[in-house]
């Protein structure tokens, strides 16, 4: 017989035999933490902050300014005006070689934004026409010794220059070539290799380059050349621009020998000249071999020309200036003989014959006294 307390133990070890040998239960319950576990959270964010930043470094050019497009690409259209910059002086030299004779134009145009300033030298195979925009007038002398003198500033100064493109216009399959200074300013570099086209028996070759600043993205310098041939002809045409004394210039000064222009422009004033109310001086021509008069050009007020005849012959002596006559004039260039009244009005020993379309009034200083009252 077993005794309670044998039967006791025998139960107790059945027990722990059947926990040993049971298959293990899934848990169900958390694990307390350890001290690994926040090992795995820690090491994923300190892997992916030194990935990034080294994907976003990747991507970009190591040397140089940061670029949308890498390489470079040269877009036409969104080139930049040079006139944006403080100040330049730009050169633009064409040639045009044909059967071995050649034609060559340079033009050297300087600039300063403000206060405003600017010249244009031309220089070709027969003389040099040069232009200045100074104090809100523009003064040209041509190669044969013409003046022209012109309220404003001028913008026919700039279009050698071809802003903004900078005679880019055939280098628009140009290729990147790297990265290089111009003339001390950081600048992408692109050529075009010569690339040759045939049509029917004229065969043409096409080439050359262009620099563009990496700040600003406006032309430091173009050149293209084209070299056409047919049988025995032969034309070679190449354009250069280029850019110097980009922010250097100070001050442009109207050369010595064209400031008698400067004081001829303020003679009309000078002298009192009488002029209907709300008329303007504009324009001014002097032709160095014409018969010597000196035409000056006046913006007029909305009146008829009649109203514009009574106001001289009601104008009593001004300044000096008396009306000597109203009505046609003799060997007069215009109509002024033949179909329209003119006025004479004469100071001393100038003489000023007013001519008046209904739009603008043209004051001739006739110096040698060619016209008379008819």
């Amino acid at each position: 017989m077993f005794t309670k307390a044998s039967l006791f133990v025998r139960t107790l070890l059945c027990a722990l035999l059947l926990q040993a040998c049971s298959p293990a239960l899934p848990q169900t319950t958390k694990p307390e933490p350890t001290a690994s576990a926040p090992v795995g959270p820690t090491l994923v964010p300190s892997v992916e902050a030194t990935v990034a930043p080294t994907q976003t470094a990747t991507s970009q050019p190591t040397v140089g300014p940061t670029a949308t497009v890498w390489p470079p690409t040269f877009v036409p259209w969104s080139l930049q005006d040079i006139r944006q910059l403080d100040s330049f002086v730009v050169t633009i030299n064409e040639k045009n070689t044909v059967n071995g004779d050649l034609t060559e134009l340079t033009n050297t145009i300087g600039y300063i934004k403000e206060p405003y300033s600017a010249y244009n030298e031309n220089k070709y195979y027969s003389g040099l026409d040069r232009t200045y925009a100074i104090d809100g007038w523009t003064y040209s002398v041509t190669g044969s010794g013409d003046w022209y003198i012109s309220a404003g500033p001028n913008d026919d100064l700039f279009s050698k220059a071809d802003i903004p493109a900078g005679n880019t216009e055939k280098l628009a399959e140009a290729q990147f070539a790297g990265q290089e200074d111009y003339q001390g300013v950081p600048a992408y570099h692109f050529v075009l290799e010569p690339v040759t086209s045939t049509d029917g028996n004229t065969s043409t070759q096409l080439e050359g380059e262009l620099y563009l600043a990496q700040d600003g993205n406006y032309v430091l310098y173009s050149h293209w050349k084209e070299t056409s041939s047919q049988g025995n002809f032969t034309q070679v045409y190449e354009v250069t621009e280029s850019l110097a004394s980009i922010n250097q210039l100070t001050e442009i000064e109207i050369p010595a020998d064209m400031t008698e222009m400067v004081t001829a422009a303020k003679l009309p004033a000078e002298t009192g000249l009488p002029m209907p109310t709300g008329s303007a001086f504009y324009g001014m021509i002097r032709y160095k071999h014409g018969i010597g008069v000196d035409l000056y050009q006046f913006t007029a007020p909305s009146i008829s020309i009649d109203e514009f005849l009574d106001f001289y012959r009601n104008l009593p002596p001004t300044a000096g200036w008396e009306v000597t006559h109203v009505g046609h004039v003799s060997l007069h260039q215009d109509d002024c003989e033949v179909t329209r009244e003119c006025v004479m009005i004469s100071k001393g020993s100038t003489q000023v014959i007013l001519y008046y379309n209904g739009g603008s009034i043209r004051a001739e200083f006739d110096w040698p006294h060619l016209y008379s009252p008819l």
